[in-house]
């Protein structure tokens, strides 16, 4: 490419790093601070060899622009402004990426991006995502666990994501879910399917291959720390021993997935060099699709830094509330911190406790929707089962049946309300809570809970009276200690 092509790439390129490089930057702290996304550092030094590997098949093929691509960069950055305003790294870690993706596409036009199509699609494996599949997975390897004690006639009780059998006790906490193996042999599937297949359907049920092996080779990881516990009287199978049988374990199953690769890989099509149909777009249109992509850029960084003002004059006028300091009642463990006020109270005359907390939406610390936040104490509970409930005034709760070693029992229902709107699902709670910041209007926002290690869902509805704004909570034959 000539020198003028390169220039007219720069800016859009520097334009994209001066826009989302908060989001970039919260992005590879996330891959810092979390095992589970280690992988992705490897991400952008893999495309970068899938470009250079692809390099002599496009020196034939003429850089050209598409109008399309610069369009579609609006709705990324809207996505971008939605995840900036409902605090959702996900939304900004997708947009910043797919942003990317298309300005390249817009500068180098539809010829080039055919070229390259796998490793501009590859970047999408940089965002960290798959974290709400951890609790699911952690079932899986519960019952999967079981079922092959089971098959080896072990005796075992299981209570949630608890395991006992003769000798000792197990549990299958968030680090056994197998989340770790499971995206990097996801990840790492799609570039043996791109490397070794040339036909859609081998590189489509290679992948599934890739996602569903590494699940149930999880589960019978956890058998086999189960078995070594078992067998040795728990003197193995825990720390250091449990570390290494999963790193051993995990490079085991690598080897399967890439030997299962070469198995039935297709030998590499040639890629024929036909001159290129496409036409060479003037001068003009180039810089027009250029300085297309700056204005949405400088639009969105103009709309962001007015919600940052917003979010700063608000929040400085709220009187912020203190804390109220709740008494430890029971060991249920849940916490939001930050809250601008919160309160916990017994109810049912002693069978039950109720928790409240309230955010402001534009306050600097803490948020209603939050991995800091708990609703209850994962260090002692764990997840049985999870179900939606409808509350006498129409609201959609959500009732959790959570274990602890003990084996007792506890059962949680709560929600979340944006103002006037209340619901249990969190996304439902941020989009609301973005769409009044993106308006810059003030809003409050608060997580409702009531734990029962007595009550049913019926019993604990029927003490539950919600007032018509949906944030005078009452509880019948209540009383506060």
């Amino acid at each position: 490419m000539s020198d003028r092509i390169e220039f007219r790439l720069a800016i859009p390129v520097i334009g994209w790093l001066w826009l989302f490089w908060p989001s970039l930057s919260n992005m590879v702290s996330v891959w810092a601070n979390s095992k589970t996304y280690e992988h992705c550092f490897l991400v952008v030094p893999i495309c970068l060899w899938l470009v250079w590997r692809e390099r002599n098949a496009v020196k034939s093929v003429r850089p050209s622009i598409s109008w399309t691509a610069a369009a579609f960069l609006i709705f990324s950055c809207l996505l971008w402004l939605l995840g900036r305003a409902a605090s959702i790294g996900l939304f900004e870690h997708i947009a910043a990426i797919v942003s990317l993706q298309l300005l390249l596409w817009a500068v180098l036009g539809t010829a080039i991006i055919r070229r390259f199509w796998f490793p501009l699609l590859y970047l999408l494996f940089a965002v960290p995502f798959g974290e709400s599949l951890i609790p699911k997975l952690q079932i899986i390897t519960a019952d999967l666990s079981v079922w092959l004690l089971n098959l080896s006639q072990i005796p075992v009780y299981r209570e949630g994501l608890y395991l006992t059998i003769p000798n000792g006790r197990f549990y299958v906490a968030e680090a056994c879910s197998g989340i770790r193996f499971l995206m990097s042999s996801v990840a790492l599937g799609t570039l043996f399917a791109y490397l070794q297949f040339s036909k859609v359907y081998k590189r489509t049920l290679f992948v599934a291959f890739s996602f569903i092996f590494p699940i149930l080779a999880n589960g019978i990881r956890a058998y086999g720390i189960v078995m070594i516990g078992y067998f040795s009287n728990m003197e193995y199978a825990a720390g250091a021993d449990h570390l290494v049988y999963g790193w051993l374990f995990f490079s085991v199953v690598i080897l399967v997935i890439f030997f299962t690769a070469s198995l039935f890989s297709d030998p590499q099509p040639l890629f024929s060099k036909r001159p290129n149909q496409q036409p060479v777009a003037s001068s003009r249109q180039a810089w027009g699709v250029v300085g297309m992509i700056s204005l949405i850029f400088m639009s969105a960084a103009l709309w962001a830094k007015q919600l940052e003002q917003d979010r700063l004059q608000l929040s400085d006028q709220q009187n912020r509330i203190s804390q109220t300091q709740a008494a430890l009642l029971t060991d249920w463990g849940i916490s939001f911190p930050s809250a601008e006020h919160s309160q916990r109270q017994s109810a049912a005359d002693g069978k039950a406790e109720f928790y409240t907390a309230r955010y402001n939406i534009w306050q600097r610390d803490g948020e209603l929707i939050s991995s800091s936040n708990q609703l209850f104490n994962k260090d002692i509970w764990s997840v049985d089962a999870s179900q939606p409930v409808t509350l006498p005034s129409g609201i959609d709760a959500q009732s959790m049946t959570v274990s602890n070693a003990k084996g007792s029992r506890m059962r949680v229902v709560y929600w979340y309300c944006v103002n006037a709107f209340c619901s249990s699902n969190p996304l439902a709670i941020k989009l609301v809570k973005a769409s009044y910041r993106l308006a810059g209007q003030q809003g409050i926002s608060d997580v409702f809970a009531i734990a029962s290690t007595e009550l049913s869902d019926n019993q604990i509805k029927d003490i539950i009276d919600v007032g018509n704004n949906k944030h005078k909570v009452t509880l019948k034959n209540s009383h506060q200690r």
